[in-house]
Order: structure tokens, then C-alpha cells, then sequence
């Protein structure tokens, strides 16, 4: 066991999709604290949707006890593997993908057999999508939360819906998700500079930060510009990333003639992002249900970070960090009307502005910082280990 670490500490099998660039400060904060092995399963599948590099190692994991996992037929074999080792209390599980679910049964049945604690992460919440496929996913959520030992979760939406399957609430802990950016010197020299590249000097900026895909429901928030368009003088809309519906939505606000007021950014430099949110008067995230959800975007915390007002759709597994009026509003999906009259309640009153922005960035300082994933998942042990 490492020097530093409570020599009681439990030793701790983690097994987890790859470690994201949000993720590895928990981590290693994690492996400060107690005899942890991180097991990585999908690797090269996240590099490859983010656009890193393939490598046998990860970046800003150096002193970290850390294994990556080949898989044969997507199958982890290796992991599952692990579960037959030394450990005190395993952490994992999942069922994004059938393979995910196959390798958890397997995980939850050599745990079980083994008598160690089993406890569950993850950011399910019930967005009530009507298929034979999402009835066989919540049944199988509400087994392995019902007999899971612990199960740690990003937020009330979270807890709920694992309460309303069965699962003790004495056993879920919130560890809240929380965003690895920082404020720098340059942020705001890059928002002047921004500013000025688009000619956005006196406008009002409504962002947008993410892929664009249909699960984001960026044309709700298009066609609810192009409303507000006809009644607000010197907004313009921002949209930060990339996503095959790009050309769509181009096309989409051509038709609506707001084509040059809508900026599409493409991707951008991570070091940008915090321009962005300082050059915008409001963060907005109109997610809609598809057979997925928006589980817990980290954009919503990054944009409280920046002490900006966020909008977000009732599609959004975050919509707990949002209170209406105080620091935001949480619109009905799918619905361009509410959207636009959220904004407008924004942009049209400064003060509310102001305050719901200096309410956003309380609510990250007090709640949602590494400290406190760390203090979620220490209750959780500490509740195993009684």
C-alpha cells in the first residue's frame, strides 16, 4: 500500500469505461486516499470519438496503479478477469452498450459469489422512453440497484430514479459530476479577441456549447432565436462544436433568415472555451429525449463556473442544479416558445442577469468541486465498511 494512505484503507477494484480529461483529477485524488486499481475498458474506442491518439498509456495519469484492457469480440474478458483478484470493494458496472451489460453480469455474479461489496456508479434517471428495449434496461437497472451494496450517483435525479426502482435510499450517495476547467489570465484577452474576429462588439450572446447531434435539439434553439429575433435588437447566437446535423442546421437558419446572426464556431481549442462563456449573456442546453437522455453535460457546470445564466431543457439529467428564477430557468423539451420567453426574461433585464450568474457560480463553489466528489464517494465506503 502506497505511503500516505490509512493503513485500514480497503483496497479498491475500479472498473471504468477510460479515464476523460474531467475524470483524472478525481482519479488521482482517489489514489491518494486509498489502495485503488483503476481498470480501463474502453480506451481506444473514447479516443477515437474525441480524436486523441491511440496510446498504450494515459496522459496525466502518471503515479496512478492504472491497467488498460484489451478487448476481444468488445468483450473486456481482462476485466472480468480482475474481479477474481485481491480487492476489498468493487466499483463499476454498466449497460450503455449490450457488451457493457454482459461484462457487468459477470462482474455482479463472481462479486457476489465472492461475498465483496458491489458498489454501482452511474447517471441513469427516468426519461420514461416507451420501448421494449428501455423496459428491459430499467428492469435491469433496478436488479443491480436493489442488490448493489452502495450506489453512488451525480445528482437527485439520479437518486430518484433508482428509489423508484427498488433500491434503499439509505445506500445512494451523491457524488456530483464535476468539470476540470479553470479560469485563466487569458480568458479574458481571448473573449476581446473573439469579440472582435466576429463583430460582436454592443451585441447580447446567446451560447451554445456541444455536438451537434439530434439528442441536443439545437433547432428548437434556432427557431426560438429567429423568434426572438423579431422582437430584440443586437442579439446573436453562438454554436460551439461539431456533429452531423451541422449542415441541417446551417440550412436551417438560412430558412429563417438569421443566417448572419448565427454563428457556427466548429470545433475550438479547449484553452478558447473560457472566452466563449465570458463573451455570452446566457448558456443555453435544449436537449430532447431520444431512446438516450442527457445524462449529466459538464457544459452546464462549466458555464455556472463562468458565472453565466443557464437554460436548459427538462431533457437534461443537470436540471437539478438549476432553480428558476435564481440562476436559470428548465424549459419543456421540444418547446421553441418557452425557450425564446426564457431568454428573453434574461437578455431583457440586466439585473436578473447579474444575479442569476453570481448564483451560478456560488452554487459551483459550494457543491461542485473535486472535494466533494471525493466526499460522495468516501460516504459511500464509510457505509459499506460499518
Amino acid at each position: 500500500m502506497a505511503v500516505g494512505k490509512d493503513a485500514d484503507a480497503p483496497k479498491i477494484l475500479f472498473i471504468h469505461h477510460t479515464a476523460m480529461w474531467y475524470r483524472k483529477p478525481f482519479f488521482r485524488k482517489l489514489s491518494e486516499i486509498y489502495d485503488v486499481k483503476f481498470i480501463f475498458t474502453r480506451v481506444d474506442d473514447y479516443n477515437k470519438k474525441y480524436g486523441i491518439s491511440i496510446v498504450n498509456k494515459i496522459e496525466g495519469m502518471e503515479g496512478v496503479n492504472y491497467k488498460l484492457i484489451k478487448n476481444y469480440f468488445n468483450i473486456a474478458f481482462g476485466a472480468i478477469k480482475e474481479t477474481m483478484g485481491d480487492y476489498d470493494i468493487f466499483v463499476g458496472g454498466s449497460w450503455d452498450t449490450p457488451q457493457d451489460l454482459i461484462e457487468t453480469i459477470f462482474y455482479f455474479l463472481i462479486i457476489k459469489i465472492r461475498r465483496k461489496p458491489f458498489i454501482l456508479w452511474r447517471e441513469d434517471w427516468d426519461w420514461n422512453v416507451k420501448s421494449a428495449k428501455r423496459s428491459f434496461v430499467k428492469m435491469f437497472a433496478g436488479f443491480i440497484g436493489r442488490h448493489a451494496d452502495a450506489i453512488l450517483v451525480p445528482g437527485t435525479k439520479h437518486m430518484e430514479f433508482f428509489t423508484s426502482l427498488g433500491a434503499n435510499p439509505e445506500k445512494i450517495f451523491i457524488m456530483p459530476n464535476v468539470s476540470s476547467i479553470e479560469s485563466s489570465a487569458a480568458d479574458n484577452d481571448n473573449k476581446n479577441k473573439i469579440q472582435k474576429e466576429l463583430g460582436l462588439e454592443g451585441k447580447k450572446v446567446i451560447l451554445y456549447v456541444g455536438r451537434l447531434i439530434n439528442l441536443k435539439g439545437v433547432n428548437y434553439l434556432i427557431e426560438s432565436f429567429a423568434k426572438l429575433n423579431k422582437i430584440m435588437e443586437n442579439i446573436v447566437l453562438v454554436i460551439v462544436g461539431e456533429g452531423k446535423r451541422k449542415k441541417e442546421l446551417e440550412s436551417l437558419a438560412n430558412k429563417l433568415g438569421i443566417e448572419d446572426k448565427v454563428y457556427f464556431t466548429g470545433n475550438i481549442d479547449n484553452h478558447m472555451l473560457g472566452g466563449y462563456y465570458l463573451l455570452s449573456n446566457v448558456f443555453v442546453l435544449p436537449s430532447i429525449t431520444t431512446y438516450f437522455a442527457d445524462a449529466c453535460p459538464l457544459v452546464v457546470n462549466e458555464a455556472m463556473y463562468f458565472g453565466r445564466p443557464v437554460i436548459t431543457s427538462d431533457a437534461v439529467g443537470t436540471t437539478f442544479m438549476i432553480k428558476n428564477g435564481e440562476n436559470g430557468f428548465v424549459i419543456p423539451e421540444r418547446d421553441a416558445d418557452s425557450l425564446s420567453e426564457a431568454i428573453y426574461k434574461v437578455l431583457s433585464d440586466p439585473l436578473l442577469e447579474e444575479k442569476m450568474g453570481k448564483n451560478s457560480k456560488k452554487l459551483i463553489e459550494e457543491g461542485f468541486r473535486y472535494e466533494n466528489m471525493i466526499e460522495g464517494f468516501k460516504a459511500a465506503v464509510n457505509y459499506i465498511m460499518k
